[in-house]
């Protein structure tokens, strides 16, 4: 039992690595940033256009949107002074009587200051982050199928007289684009898609109708009447990635460690 607990502990001391800050492009990831790696992009705010689940399947409808990242691994004081915002597009894909369905997409990240983002409609500011840093992207990141066959998925519910809406999708970090070192620091492939693939990153948001931008028109969020296209959403973000799995080799040790406690068992 004692070679087996200095076993597992020696493991863990392996898979734990350096415990110093990781600053990457710009970004301090912190500790938690270090091996084993989190790389979370959290608490976003979120906004994003209506989608017409009644429009004609001929008409092509985009889900646009975009956001600012509130903390990095926990930390608010992620990069001084500056912010990662972000803006999103998705293709919508249909509408399955449950679910509604994207097929492609892509979320695109940008490093700098633009102060509060409702101090303006949502057409300039998706307008002023892409325009940060003279249009270069800080990562980009690209929607990834998993066994549903799709890249994103909603699903909406009524909450009171609001409607609420909850998404989830894998995404893909695009190493031809962006900053060099951010795009291989992020990227890990390591979640499962469930096709026998795998990803770099998860992303899960939630909102609904009711507190959204009120520098855009509303009216038709309001009334009932919007149309695709329109600011009617309005929530929160995570984007989250790790690499959490030991090496192969050191798995295989602590399973032979553990048939041999396993078999010292039965004996006893």
């Amino acid at each position: 039992m004692k070679k087996l607990s200095t076993f597992i502990g020696a493991a863990a001391l392996l898979a734990s690595g350096s415990a110093s800050a990781i600053v990457v492009g710009g970004v301090d990831f912190g500790a938690l940033g270090g091996a084993p790696q989190q790389k979370h992009l959290e608490t976003t705010t979120l906004a994003s256009t209506f989608i017409d689940i009644n429009a004609p399947a001929s008409q092509t409808q985009t889900l646009l949107g975009y956001g600012q990242v509130n903390t990095v691994n926990g930390n608010a004081a992620y990069a001084g002074g500056n912010k990662l915002y972000y803006v999103f597009s998705y293709n919508f894909a249909g509408f399955d009587g449950t679910r509604i369905n994207f097929d492609s997409g892509s979320v695109d990240f940008y490093l700098g200051s633009l102060g509060n983002l409702l101090d303006q409609d949502s057409v300039t500011n998706m307008t002023n982050i892409t325009g940060l840093n003279g249009g270069s992207t800080w990562v980009e990141l690209d929607a990834h199928a998993d066994s549903s066959g799709f890249v994103l998925q909603s699903t909406g519910q009524f909450t009171g007289a609001t409607l609420s809406f909850s998404s989830a999708g894998l995404l893909d970090v695009d190493t031809a684009a962006g900053v060099a070192s951010v795009a291989a620091y992020l990227d890990a492939s390591d979640v499962a898609d469930g096709l026998g693939g795998f990803a770099d990153m998860v992303l899960t948001s939630s909102g609904n109708n009711f507190v959204l931008n009120n520098n855009d028109d509303l009216t038709g969020c309001n009334d009932g009447t919007a149309t695709s296209g329109q600011w009617c959403l309005a929530g929160s973000a995570d984007i989250r990635g790790s690499t959490v799995v030991p090496e192969p080799s050191i798995i295989a040790l602590l399973g032979v460690g553990l048939l041999g406690f396993r078999s010292t068992l039965r004996k006893k």
